[in-house]
């Protein structure tokens, strides 16, 4: 269980040391005048194994939602310390992006220092002028509530699941796909690009120039059933993008969501199709990895005391267990869990790797 952390400032020394070892090569990149609850520097790190101009390229990125990078790190950390002197293939670049979001990720929290939603600030033209999201409309007052008292937040549950009952469970994803008008809700895509959007892109383009064949992979946490290994990727089940993707993780043609009310949502803003927005002329395929963490419930609280910390809670010391019950619904504390991430995580790296290296678009 070495490769868990309980703070970012551990998680990066981790990290920073396991590519090292691993001979990897560094780059930091410091998020400027923000400090950690420690006063520390924050910062996202990137490793770099591989050919400088290979054509093949993988990029796997831990801490989009900050509160998640707990379990992504640690399967970023188990990959580098478990290669053991092994050698980079000579015909691929593997490039680790590790913290992009690492304000959120030392503060405890989802959404970076303005509440941005950083999966789902890669917007595009038009898409900055916002858009109406009436499902978020109707369902923000079951999400901007107090979730302290346990009563009262199983009273606001039950309230929620029987107005997605009566007016269709489809409200759920449709909440879920980005919103410009409710600053402090949930999945707020910002009014501009922020400083993780800026630096992800910058990392694309000097590290993945020169690739022509690129794999991508996103870790996330809390989609799924605990214990559950899920993969979402966002192209057309029909497009060459969804079947490299879906050959190199062995899913089946056309995977059921992972989403209990029907089809994927529309997300807008996805931090993995940036890539293929920087490099117009490779050819881009991957998507997101979730591990399943709880049931409904918990999860529906921990969004409310995200929230509700960032709003109503923050100011006060006293709230900070309620934060620690928040990592825990998003990286759980059970070793049962923790060993299935340590064993899955890696193993799907693998395959992302294999599959690069062997796809022939």
């Amino acid at each position: 269980m070495d490769s868990f952390s309980d703070s970012y400032a551990e998680a990066r020394g981790k990290f920073l040391a396991a590519a090292g070892d691993a001979g990897a090569r560094l780059g930091t990149h410091v998020l400027p005048e923000l400090k950690g609850p420690q006063g520390e520097t924050l910062s996202c790190d990137v490793a770099v194994l591989g050919p400088e101009r290979a054509e093949r390229a993988v990029i796997v990125v831990s801490g989009t939602h900050g509160i998640e990078t707990f379990a992504a790190s640690a399967v970023q950390h188990r990959w580098l310390a478990a290669r053991n002197g092994a050698q980079t293939p000579a015909d691929l670049k593997i490039v680790l992006v590790h913290a992009i979001n690492p304000w959120a990720f030392a503060h405890k929290t989802r959404a970076n220092e303005n509440n941005v939603d950083i999966n789902r600030n890669f917007l595009r033209g038009a898409e900055w002028q916002g858009w109406p999201n009436p499902a978020y409309d109707r369902l923000a007052p079951f999400f901007h509530s107090d979730p302290s008292d346990a009563a009262r937040c199983h009273e606001t549950w039950n309230a929620y699941r029987a107005y997605l009952a009566q007016h269709g469970a489809h409200l759920e994803n449709e909440l879920f796909e980005g919103q410009t008008h409710r600053p402090d809700g949930l999945c707020y895509a910002g009014a501009g690009p922020q400083w993780s959007n800026v630096t992800f892109r910058r990392i694309v383009r000097e590290h993945l120039a020169a690739a022509k064949l690129v794999g991508i992979l996103d870790w996330h946490t809390g989609v799924g059933a605990f214990g559950q290994i899920v993969h979402l990727v966002f192209d057309p089940v029909q497009s060459a993008e969804y079947a490299a993707a879906a050959g190199w993780w062995g899913l089946a043609p056309q995977e059921p969501s992972a989403y209990k009310a029907g089809s994927t949502p529309n997300f807008r803003g996805l931090l993995c199709q940036a890539v293929r927005q920087e490099l117009p002329d490779a050819f881009c395929a991957g998507g997101v990895i979730e591990f399943g963490t709880t049931e409904d419930y918990a999860l529906f609280r921990a969004d409310l005391l995200d929230v509700w910390l960032r709003n109503a809670g923050r100011a006060d010391p006293g709230h900070d267990h309620f934060r620690d019950d928040y990592r825990n619904a998003l990286c759980p504390r059970d070793l049962a869990w923790r060993r299935s991430v340590l064993h899955l995580g890696p193993l799907q790296m693998e395959r992302l790797i294999a599959g690069v290296r062997s796809w022939h678009p």
